[in-house]
């Protein structure tokens, strides 16, 4: 708590958050929109875990197509304008769908583009973290914004899938349409530069690079190992999650004979779990590296899907839905942090547009599975598997952040290691670099030149790798760290 507080200190940092919260209050109001309207009112020749399928397919796989372009544009238009516009847009839409009945393409073109902006809306607000709060209050800065989000999410979902029967879906969408536009005027008030590399040219001449820039932060990202073990790791876990979630729904609407009411009771258990695991993340910070609490993370998933599967019964659901609940922000909060930590900031938006986009297509992914597996498995076949991936899973990211990270050096002269750097090369990009040190040492293979590099991004020690042909990256120094020759880097 004390550590939160420190965080809240940034007044910036708090209109972001209660921004953020708001919207993702309203976000849930509408998922029990969708739910009602889309899986539990689904026509009954249609199976739970189709009707979910189609749902999912509907509305991500089309934005997967588009979702590239949001991480483009967040890097290169003004994200002060996205914060504002966005939950505006929302709110318009969310207002149009009011007089809509059945599910037509017109239910479905709104509800794509409401979820779509959501998903633009976080991106940004991922991306603008490291400009509203001091480096070292990062990771709790992300505990608070990203699982309390997460939370108010569920708490918009639960209370608004009570009482839906009652008030009606029309009044949902008023309520969420009421909500995004007073989320738009918080997030007004943030006083930060939050612009990002200023680009020339109208919009046509910015889209028209979208596939080359994205393509840029795609290297950066595979050429950083954390940030793509990361982005990997997470996407796996929503896989597993989403098989869950899909099974949930098929056993509480077929098996137990309960409606959308039902859903929001196992999105209750999870909320409560989130809670939990929100206050003890940052228990974990200084005992373990960000990669060891997201292993402990997933070890505690699959030792509570294994020990679900043998009795699977609503209160068993609640209580699996519950741990999976406490270890998401053990999983979610140290990967953010590490994607932030490990990008520098002119690609950030592109690398969580693809982490978004990873993230988001997981989901689909999971219900395509679900579908064939439900009716050839038991519940506790199923469960027991997905424990079983949980736990393989377990030592993949520290393995992963583990890797060294390699990057090309060009010399004033052309080639060899005795002359001065001039350029590195990171993700087939080429960038100047200031020689802030040089030494050489001989480690038994001969004497060896080794550099401290300034690049526009970092500063960082490199090391020749005989074995590449490249130059290994020994240490990087985080932003405002005093390195030992004194260089504030």
């Amino acid at each position: 708590m004390a550590r939160a507080r420190a965080a809240l200190r940034s007044p910036d940092f708090a209109r972001l958050l209660r921004a953020r919260l708001l919207s993702q209050f309203a976000d849930g109001v509408f998922q029990a929109f969708l739910i009602d309207r889309l899986v539990f009112l689904s026509p009954d020749q249609q199976s739970t875990a189709a009707g979910v399928a189609k749902a999912l397919a509907i509305l991500v796989i089309p934005f997967s197509v588009i979702g590239p372009f949001a991480g483009v544009l967040i890097d290169r238009w003004s994200r002060r304008r996205i914060l504002l516009l966005t939950p505006l847009v929302r709110a318009g839409c969310a207002l149009a769908l009011i007089p809509l009945h059945g599910d037509g393409w017109p239910l479905y073109a709104l509800t794509l583009v409401v979820v779509s902006l959501n998903r633009f809306y976080l991106s940004t607000a991922g991306a603008v973290m490291p400009r509203v709060v001091p480096q070292e209050d990062l990771l709790v800065a992300n505990s608070l914004a990203s699982a309390a989000g997460t939370v108010f999410t569920f708490a918009g979902l639960v209370g608004a899938s009570q009482v839906a029967s009652g008030v009606g879906l029309g009044a949902l969408l008023a309520a969420a349409a009421i909500m995004w536009p007073l989320a738009s005027a918080l997030a007004a008030r943030i006083s930060a530069e939050l612009r990002s590399t200023p680009h020339p040219g109208g919009a046509a001449a910015r889209l028209s690079e979208v596939p080359r820039d994205l393509w840029r932060g795609a290297r950066r990202l595979m050429a950083t190992p954390p940030a793509l073990g990361g982005i990997v790791s997470a996407s796996f876990d929503q896989l597993l999650f989403g098989i869950v979630s899909v099974l949930s729904v098929v056993v509480f609407k077929q098996r137990f004979q309960e409606g959308v009411a039902s859903y929001g009771r196992i999105i209750a258990a999870g909320g409560a779990g989130v809670i939990a695991g929100m206050f003890t993340v940052g228990w974990f910070e200084g005992r373990l590296v960000k990669s060891r609490i997201v292993a402990l993370a997933f070890a505690v998933g699959g030792i509570a899907c294994l020990a679900v599967a043998p009795v699977v019964h609503p209160l068993t659901i609640l209580a699996l839905s519950f741990a999976l609940g406490l270890s998401y922000p053990w999983r979610k909060i140290p990967i953010d942090t590490i994607v932030q930590e490990t990008t520098p900031d002119r690609f950030r938006g592109r690398v969580f547009s693809l982490y978004d986009l990873a993230f988001s297509g997981a989901r689909v992914i999971a219900a395509a599975i679900a579908v064939p597996l439900v009716p050839r498995l038991t519940t506790g076949q199923m469960v027991a598997l997905l424990g079983l991936a949980y736990l393989l899973w377990t030592p993949v990211l520290p393995l992963w952040a583990g890797r060294p990270r390699r990057v090309t050096l060009r010399f004033q002269a052309g080639g060899r290691a005795d002359e001065t750097p001039r350029e590195i090369v990171i993700g087939g990009e080429a960038e100047p670099v200031e020689v802030l040190r040089r030494r050489l040492e001989d480690r038994g293979a001969g004497p060896e030149h080794r550099f401290r590099l300034r690049t526009p991004d970092e500063v960082i020690d490199v090391a020749p790798d005989p074995a590449s042909g490249r130059w290994t990256v020994e240490r990087e120094y985080a932003p405002r760290e005093r390195d030992p020759d004194g260089v504030t880097t």
